[in-house]
């Protein structure tokens, strides 16, 4: 199957790229239940579901219990655990079926993920229709999904010895590692379904990615300690913390240690910190998505360009008016909603810094096709 040429903006964008209609489908579908098991993950975080299965099974654990006396055996392993012991002593069975089937759902999530990975992948190379660059990339899919897996239970593992719930800081990993299993696969699919060489530079534009590179991932590591260590609520106020442009426990010199990073139960610090960090590396990534799209309004760009600009800029709003509402609502609890309708936000920001990083720099192909000419990005 050849690809295809077409002409738009005085450039010429492959289409098609050589592989089957069913792999595209495929990696689709893989992309979509990727972006699912993160959100999946959020909700399970703000429910307080994580630590409600303290065994890992990847096999056995595929089956929910089944009646009265597997959900009795299931709840007494949870009482014996340090979470029902300090906070949840009061919980109900019905309470804990309902924490229980979200930490289950999200492990659930990711068995059926290898399983249609699994399947895809046996049909696909039976037909022929995976080659061998495809085929590495898929490898190092495979590989970033374990990783995720994996870390998955250290974190829970964290709250099950000593402090009841799961480590922020362990939990920003696990996060960080399905957002990069995201992107990866995300660029990959763009490989697949509209490869690009890379066309004439635009230094005074593209000199703007690795730094919005930079600053999104280090927002969306503070994002993810932000919501391990609940660090909305005690300062539900915008634009000030709770009066303070900075809170005055960050004027403390005595208040910086690394205990109170480390135990940031104990202490206002690192709460105050993290959001603080979080809110002026948002103020700075808004300033700086504004200073790249003044520069392309000077640039010759494409159709293609301008649709990701238009909709990275959408996106950022979006972003930052629910991370405002988020903060505002978390009066004794992070809003479940509005949580999880952030973290997808922030998931789909991502997804568009791919895709203008993609257009600029797509790297080489993975199928050689002919007549590949691009004039502008």
């Amino acid at each position: 199957m050849e690809a295809s040429v077409k002409k738009t903006d005085g450039q010429l964008n492959l289409i098609g790229g050589g592989y089957h209609r069913a792999v595209k489908i495929w990696l689709i579908v893989g992309l979509i239940m990727v972006v699912g098991q993160i959100v999946i993950g959020g909700i399970t975080r703000l429910t307080e579901s994580g630590l409600s299965i303290t065994e890992w099974e990847p096999l056995s654990g595929a089956m929910p219990p089944l009646n009265a006396a597997d959900w009795q055996v299931e709840f007494e392993k949870y009482q014996a655990s340090p979470q029902y012991e300090k906070i949840f002593a009061d919980i109900t069975m019905e309470d804990f079926k309902f924490i229980y089937f979200w930490e289950w759902f999200h492990r659930q999530w990711a068995r059926m993920m290898g399983l249609v990975f699994a399947v895809g992948f046996a049909i696909f190379w039976r037909k022929g229709w995976l080659d061998g660059p495809l085929m590495r990339r898929l490898g190092i899919t495979v590989l970033l999904a374990a990783l995720a897996a994996s870390f998955g239970w250290i974190m829970v593992a964290s709250g099950l010895i000593d402090r009841p719930w799961v480590n922020a800081y362990k939990l920003t990993i696990h996060l960080c590692l399905g957002i990069s299993l995201f992107s990866y696969l995300l660029w990959t699919i763009l490989k697949v379904i509209q490869p690009k060489t890379r066309a004439f530079p635009h230094s005074a534009v593209d000199k703007w990615l690795w730094p919005l590179n930079i600053v999104l991932f280090l927002q969306l590591i503070l994002g993810g300690i932000m919501s391990g260590a609940k660090a909305a609520l005690p300062y539900p106020t915008w634009p000030d913390m709770n009066g303070h442009f900075v809170p005055p426990i960050l004027h403390d010199a005595s208040a910086w240690t690394v205990d109170n990073l480390v135990y940031y139960e104990q202490s206002l610090f690192q709460p105050a910190l993290i959001q603080f960090l979080h809110r002026m590396t948002a103020y700075t990534l808004i300033i700086m998505v504004i200073a790249y799209l003044l520069q392309t309004r000077k640039a010759k760009i494409g159709a293609y360009t301008q649709n990701a600009n238009t909709l990275l800029i959408i996106l950022l709003i979006t972003q930052a008016i629910l991370g405002v509402a988020t903060v505002m609502s978390s009066q004794g609890q992070v809003p479940v909603g509005l949580g999880v309708a952030h973290q997808f936000g922030a998931i789909a920001l991502v997804g568009a810094i791919v895709y203008l990083n993609y257009l600029f720099r797509p790297g080489t192909l993975l199928k050689a096709v002919d007549k590949t000419v691009e004039n502008v990005v």
